[in-house]
């Protein structure tokens, strides 16, 4: 009995140092990445039409969606192994993303997710000051190799950590870099209640598209999740407060004199995306987000529309998962994401 109660103590002792290890590790990057950055811009995208839907953030939720595991790499687990992931987005002015992903189990090494993630920025013309045209084209593109692993430090509790090698071509120029994510998911599958955090972006250019000795620093975030399945009733709502590094985020436009309570307010709910998945069944759900900066920066004046909400549906079809997100950027046009998840 003594030896059960020594064991519990040690290991909620190991718990505490590696949680007062992480809280360190934030405080550390955060401080040192308060640099602006706007290299690398297929980092900002997501890689998952599930996510896309509930906001565009992390998902802590480990029910064997593979697509979630690319973003947070603590989702990597069991059920993951021999998903095929197959991701493609739609976006604006010809631009498009996606990426192809698949979870294996290595008998050395664990779990290890492999991503191959691109954009393409669309094609240019080439013109002279004046505006007149050259005939030819270039294209601007973005590259990502990514591999992922997960560890399991208790039943409900994953650590893990992508690494990124980055490629960017825009004409004639390019520039490479290297980064890092790292990641906590908690998940009880007896109360359904989900927390993750993560550090996405941890690194910096290693050549830039000049030849100056600058280098820049990744787009970095940290970002919250919290979710909760009700007991009786299909839904999961989840709240996500992302860019914790950064108080001030957004572009605040409006023309409104607002005191300190409200200024405060207002840069509180520019870090929070709500969203709620409404699942019918294990082959139906049905999604849909909001994101409070989203709509502040995006939304037009004259016809705000639905701008910054997302939603979508997921099903399955015997052994293939299908998820479809549609987000409304613009009342110009919206951007579709679909998901393809087969297991091999």
């Amino acid at each position: 009995m003594y030896n059960k109660i020594l064991l519990k103590l040690y290991r909620s002792f190991i718990m505490l140092r590696v949680l007062f290890l992480v809280y360190l590790f934030l405080i550390t990057v955060s401080i040192s990445s308060q640099q602006p950055s706007n290299i690398f811009g297929v980092l900002n995208f997501n890689n998952s039409a599930r996510s896309t839907a509930l906001g565009g953030y992390v998902v802590a939720v480990t029910d064997g969606d593979a697509s979630t595991a690319i973003q947070l790499p603590s989702n990597i687990e069991a059920d993951n192994c021999g998903q095929l992931v197959f991701n493609y987005m739609n976006y604006f002015a010809d631009s498009d993303y996606g990426s192809i992903n698949y979870t294996f189990n290595s008998k050395k090494i664990g779990l290890i997710s492999t991503s191959i993630i691109y954009c393409n920025y669309g094609t240019f013309k080439y013109s002279d000051p004046s505006g007149v045209f050259y005939g030819n084209n270039f294209s601007v593109n973005d590259v990502v190799a990514q591999i992922g692993h997960s560890k399991k430090l208790n039943k409900k509790l994953n650590i893990g950590t992508n690494l990124k090698l980055l490629s960017s071509f825009y004409e004639q120029y390019s520039a490479f870099g290297i980064g890092t994510d790292i990641s906590l998911t908690y998940f009880d599958k007896e109360s359904q209640f989900g927390s993750a955090i993560l550090c996405q972006n941890i690194g910096r250019s290693i050549k830039d598209y000049h030849l100056s000795n600058l280098k820049e620093n990744l787009p970095f975030n940290i970002q919250f999740s919290f979710n909760k399945k009700l007991t009786h009733a299909p839904l999961r709502f989840h709240l996500i407060y992302h860019d914790v590094q950064d108080w001030k985020i957004g572009s605040d436009n409006s023309l409104v004199t607002r005191n300190s309570i409200s200024q405060i307010s207002y840069d509180f709910f520019n870090h929070i995306v709500l969203a709620n998945e409404f699942l019918f069944s294990d082959n139906f759900q049905v999604r849909v987000g909001y994101g409070f900066q989203n709509r502040r920066d995006l939304q037009p004046v004259s016809r705000p529309g639905t701008t910054g909400i997302s939603w979508g549906v997921g099903f399955k079809v015997k052994n293939l998962k299908i998820n479809y997100s549609n987000s409304k950027y613009h009342f110009a046009g919206t951007a579709n994401n679909i998901s393809l998840i087969k297991k091999l």
